[in-house]
């Protein structure tokens, strides 16, 4: 099956086949914890993975038990995390070979009805990128956050060639930011927005990240502007994803509540900030990810303890 053809279609069946053959990438696209702990640009890959406790990476399984999220996504960890199913009906995981498809059964709840949603509009199918780690914690590359299970990475389209999963590597995200002169790509368009909205009015998103002229286009888009455009928060990166973050479970006392969003649509002089040269030049001058990071949780140092290939 050559998925890019049939997405356009925005009506595709992603069949149960084979895993992914292994890719060795790393991600140049931040993916921000919603404060200082945010990535930073891929400048130094070696520093990047020794700032990281790398036992989290080599843990294969989750924990049994109720699932609870522990911490912040910046420094946490998950118990009980379930996997997205590396593809079902509407989404497909499309770097599986990074084992980062888990997370608490709220975000696996979220995504299939998510992927359901988009069907039923006849929207693009989801091409999902990083959930989390079967425990969550630190990732080795291209993570500041994603720790906690709360937090997944969605493409805004398509891959732009025709790809068929388990026998040819995942092609790169398409980009719908030109990040020189910050003007929107033909790769964005109607559908697209309308994906970010879907997720922006979901009652279980704490907010979202995206590239700082995708809040721009919303903002203008007047027919379209709404109370959801609040929880869509410009962020460094995010050209070719959107990052979605869940409000904190119910069942799960030790999640880290985040700070609260402003007041307002956030389409005020603020969002002027983020596309300025003084922005660019503070993301130049961001630390390698894992620099001044917060302690984990004592909690988690247990759960790591705890058989890691359950």
């Amino acid at each position: 099956m050559e998925l890019a053809k049939g997405a356009q279609a925005g009506q595709i069946e992603l069949p149960m086949v084979a895993l992914f053959a292994l890719l060795s990438s790393l991600s140049a696209a931040a993916t921000p914890d919603g404060g200082p702990q945010d990535a930073g640009p891929a400048r130094d890959a070696a520093a990047t993975i020794q700032a990281f406790d790398p036992r989290w990476s080599r843990v294969t399984a989750p924990t049994p038990g109720p699932a609870l999220v522990i911490g912040q996504p910046g420094a946490g960890c998950v118990r009980g995390a379930r996997a997205l199913p590396l593809r079902g009906r509407g989404f497909v995981v499309v770097h599986p070979e990074r084992n980062r498809h888990f997370g608490h059964p709220m975000l696996i709840a979220f995504v299939r009805d998510l992927a359901a949603q988009v069907r039923r509009q006849k929207l693009l199918p989801l091409f999902v990128g990083d959930l989390g780690q079967p425990r969550g914690g630190p990732t080795a590359t291209g993570h500041r956050s994603h720790q906690s299970g709360i937090d997944v990475d969605i493409w805004y389209a398509p891959p732009a060639r025709p790809w068929t999963p388990g026998l040819d590597p995942t092609p790169p995200a398409p980009v719908v930011v030109d990040l020189r002169t910050k003007k929107l790509l033909p790769a964005w368009n109607k559908k697209v927005a309308r994906l970010v909205e879907l997720v922006a009015t979901n009652p279980a998103v704490d907010r979202i990240f995206v590239h700082p002229a995708i809040k721009r286009a919303l903002c203008k888009n007047e027919a379209r502007r709404g109370p959801w455009l609040r929880i869509v928060r410009p962020w460094w990166g995010h050209h070719d994803h959107l990052h979605a973050r869940l409000r904190c479970p119910d069942d799960s006392p030790d999640c880290a509540q985040p700070q609260p969003l402003p007041e307002g649509e956030g389409c005020d002089a603020s969002l002027d900030w983020w596309l300025s040269e003084e922005a660019a030049k503070a993301w130049a001058k961001r630390k390698p990810p894992g620099e001044g990071a917060p302690a984990m949780p004592e909690q988690c140092e247990e759960l790591l303890g705890r058989n890691r290939h359950h």
